[in-house]
């Protein structure tokens, strides 16, 4: 599988680096007597390698050696391509192992527009659509995650949901399954709804009145909550992605559940009750995670962590220490009213990366109505303590569309938006100010569960009113897609007959709907009508009678309390005159420089001060394997992550946003092996072996450090020194190219047409070629035959090994970039023809 992959896939795919896996922290088993599970995230790989779910998971299922789980993703339109057009199933990133020769197939869904990826995935791996087409020979379909606290939309494809926090049962579903393997899959599925709480197994309940077919199931599943986050839950050593994520940082959960009440907010409900991290295991996390990881940035991880009750002495205490190793301490959300001067100086010590806010409706009367009990000035003195303590993100989000909301409401809005901004020009600096705008969409478990939902037409109309009178140069709005969000709310509050609109979808073409490039309204305009469904009726408000879709899913929070609730806003007065707790305005920066506001002094260096001796390094790396696809922005990403986590005693720039000292050689193009790579570092201090030595053992599999050694500092860069490349060119041994290289070397001029990103040019390549030789047998690969090559980088001109290779005519243009390629050195050749490497310059 691995070979098959090598030649027809990982060298064709845009991001190579989203399937090859090897990333440092994955964990690899023999497959013998183990039960064998595969655990996805229907979306991206920068997606889902952000989701700490599936790493909390990861670790807990490969704790327990009985079991075996790997990661697979969604592939990307390019990737699904070829998978189709060359019959390559789709496979697990560790083994490479096809998704159908698992036991289980598990998937964590946390939102609806990722159902048609799901089943893309099935599909891609040879897998039945639908649970009453699968054998007993085919892995186990298994869903997890918020969204299937309304399984009813995907019930026919699945054949077991999983409700609520996996962490306590998981282990105790897969134990099941691994002493019961011997069974058919109805009598499987049966004893694990007998044995194991929590569980939905669709095909034992009526599809459309949700009561048990059968004694031996319970009419309601209770959705699960674990009672203490403890901390064997989390990873000691996380995955660590080669390619940057969207949340490309390191995790730590503080807290699951939110305290307040926020009546549109699902994950309220879906979270309840509140568990608290201790604060010390908190610390103690965030420092053994960042030794394994080398993250330069943390996030504190909750619904809204500034109501952690220890978030003070937390961030206090973090951010002295990760200060000290210029690593930035974050939180997701904050919310207004709980951002105090202590918060904002515990937090500013360390590189500032932007706050959140989310007022989420323009005036205090709506936000009582969704019970966001913050106040207008609230929000404004959180901005002021922001830009006054030297940031210049802020990020604000809305929702509109909301239960009540009239004109004054939209019109609060953008006077919100304007007084912000008007607060933002009060400060130095390049201050920004990002708007985010969302429809409102009734979520399942919610107090407004049963309300109407906004047509397209009405959201436009708002947002058109919202970016007219409140855009400007200072503000950067976002608008979500009407269409998008009314597509979420239908699959969000529809039942099974939805299965069929989502299947037909899915066989239409419709991929990554939740991605706006991958989004086609038509496409599912057209998937409603051909299965005789007004989408629009979804939208309705509902009675409180009614049997919703998801009324055998119970939660903490029952429905009558939520019916209370809903009815509360109901009869709320239209002005909201709840009294806030006053806060004192802060002091200017003029008043005392030692109040903890505005930038702190520069420091000056003592006269008498010892300017300390800096280490300046070369180091000379090679990479094999499959870290070959990885890019050169890729590369970089590994050794600053392998340098924190070696301690290495790097120097960093001045400024707002300090970055190591590094100086890399000529990129590596992705597909190619190398023994030959280079950068120069600046250390803090001088360089010894021992460091490099610790160094060497921080890089992942795959990398390899050759050789460090202590330089002259010197301002001329790394790059500009070089103008030879070596390389071997691996080629089949039936392919003997002597006459083609003679007869190429002859010629005076070989034009060859070269695409930019902008257009196409003819460019002279002989000039850059100064040997090219045949070798019976490769250096590195020796069964196969190579062409060495020596050719021009930087002022010696420039050629790739592959335009070369389509010159001499003897591989066809398709498979070029299959070629394997090898890196021998990089030198520098003077006047007089003497060779240099790096390391003798």
């Amino acid at each position: 599988m691995r070979k098959l992959l090598e030649e027809k896939f990982f060298p064709f795919v845009i991001k190579p680096g989203r399937y090859t896996g090897g990333e440092l922290g994955q964990i690899t088993k023999s497959p013998d007597d183990r039960l064998k599970v595969a655990l996805g995230y229907p979306d991206m790989y920068e997606i889902g390698m952000s989701y700490i779910g599936t790493q909390i998971l990861y670790n807990i299922i490969n704790s327990d050696d009985r079991f075996l789980s790997e990661r697979f993703y969604a592939p990307d339109k390019d990737a699904e391509d070829i998978l189709r057009r060359e019959k390559i199933p789709l496979f697990s990133l560790e083994s490479h192992r096809p998704l159908n020769q698992f036991n289980v197939v598990g998937f964590t869904l946390a939102y609806e527009m990722v159902y048609t990826n799901l089943l893309n995935i099935l599909d891609l791996s040879g897998i039945p659509l639908r649970s009453k087409n699968r054998k007993d020979s085919d892995p186990l379909i298994i869903t997890g995650g918020p969204i299937v606290h309304n399984p009813e939309p995907m019930a026919p494809f699945i054949d077991l949901f999983y409700i609520g926090d996996a962490e306590e049962n998981i282990i105790k579903l897969f134990e099941v399954i691994y002493n019961n393997r011997i069974l058919s899959r109805y009598e499987l599925l049966r004893l694990i709804i007998q044995n194991v709480p929590s569980v939905y197994v669709p095909q034992f309940y009526d599809a459309i009145t949700h009561k048990p077919l059968f004694d031996f199931v319970p009419p309601k599943i209770r959705s699960h909550k674990t009672k203490q986050l403890r901390t064997e839950f989390y990873p000691k050593q996380p995955i660590i992605p080669f390619i940057e994520t969207v949340h490309d940082r390191l995790t730590v959960e503080i807290m699951r559940g939110c305290p307040r009440g926020c009546r549109f907010c699902q994950a309220m409900s879906i979270y309840r009750p509140v568990r608290l991290r201790p604060k010390n295991e908190i610390i103690e996390q965030v420092h053994n995670q960042l030794n394994e990881t080398g993250y330069d940035e943390v996030t504190l991880l909750s619904l809204s962590s500034s109501d952690y009750p220890e978030i003070l002495p937390l961030t206090a205490q973090l951010s002295r220490e990760l200060n000290e190793k210029r690593i930035a301490l974050s939180m997701p959300s904050l919310r207004p009213g709980t951002i105090t001067p202590e918060l904002i100086n515990a937090i500013k010590l360390t590189r500032k990366t932007g706050l959140t806010f989310a007022p989420e409706a323009g005036t205090e009367r709506l936000r009582a109505v969704i019970r966001k009990d913050i106040s207008d000035e609230q929000l404004f003195q959180s901005v002021r303590l922001a830009f006054e303590n030297g940031w210049n993100l802020i990020k604000l989000y809305f929702m509109i569309g909301l239960p009540t909301e009239a004109d004054d409401d939209l019109k609060g809005i953008v006077q919100m938006i304007r007084e912000v901004t008007g607060i933002a020009r009060r400060y130095r600096g390049k201050n920004i100010i990002n708007i985010t705008i969302s429809p409102f969409s009734p979520k399942s478990h919610t107090p407004f569960q049963w309300d109407e939902q906004a047509s397209p037409d009405i959201i436009r109309q708002k947002n058109d009113y919202i970016k007219r009178h409140a855009g400007n140069s200072s503000v950067n709005i976002k608008l979500r897609d009407p269409e998008l969000a009314f597509l979420e709310g239908v699959l969000g509050r529809s039942g099974r007959e939805m299965a069929d609109v989502i299947e037909y979808a899915f066989k239409d073409g419709a991929r990554f709907d939740g991605w706006t490039e991958g989004f086609h309204f038509g496409r599912w305009m057209n998937a409603f009508e051909k299965n005789n469904i007004n989408p629009y009726s979804y939208l309705k408000g509902r009675a409180f009678s009614e049997n919703l879709p998801w009324s055998h899913i119970e939660l903490d929070v029952s429905t009558e309390h939520l019916m209370n609730e809903r009815n509360r806003t109901s009869t709320m007065l239209k002005e909201h005159h709840e009294q806030h707790p006053p806060i004192s305005k802060p002091k200017s920066n003029d008043e005392d420089e030692n109040d903890g506001f505005g930038r702190s002094k520069k420091k000056s260096p003592s006269k008498g001060a010892i300017t300390p001796v800096k280490g300046y390094v070369r180091v000379r790396w090679g990479r094999n394997g499959l870290t070959r696809f990885l890019s050169h922005l890729d590369n970089l990403r590994v050794f600053e992550r392998a340098i924190r986590r070696s301690g290495l005693p790097v120097e960093y720039s001045q400024g707002y946003h300090p970055h190591m000292k590094l100086s890399f050689g000529p990129p590596l193009p992705v597909g190619y092996t190398s023994e030959s790579e280079y950068f120069d570092i600046t250390l803090e201090r001088p360089f010894n072996m021992e460091m490099a030595a610790k160094f060497g053992a921080s890089l992942p599999d795959g990398y390899s450090l050759i050789m460090a050694k202590s330089i002259i500092n010197t301002k001329e860069s790394l790059s500009s020194k070089l103008n030879r490349a070596i390389y071997e060119v691996y080629i089949d041994k039936e392919i003997d190219c002597r006459e083609s290289i003679t007869l190429l070397l002859s010629k005076p001029e070989i034009p060859i047409e070269r695409v930019a990103k902008e257009d196409t040019k003819l460019i002279d390549i002989r000039p850059a070629i100064f040997d090219l030789q045949y070798k019976i047998q490769g250096q590195t690969n020796s069964g196969k035959a190579a062409i060495y090559m020596e050719l021009g980088v930087g002022s010696a001109g420039y050629v790739k090994p592959q335009e070369v290779i389509a010159a001499l005519g003897i591989i066809a243009k398709e498979k070029l970039p299959a070629l394997r390629i090898h890196r021998i050195d990089l030198l520098n050749i003077d006047e007089n023809g003497r060779k240099y490497t790096p390391m003798e310059f």
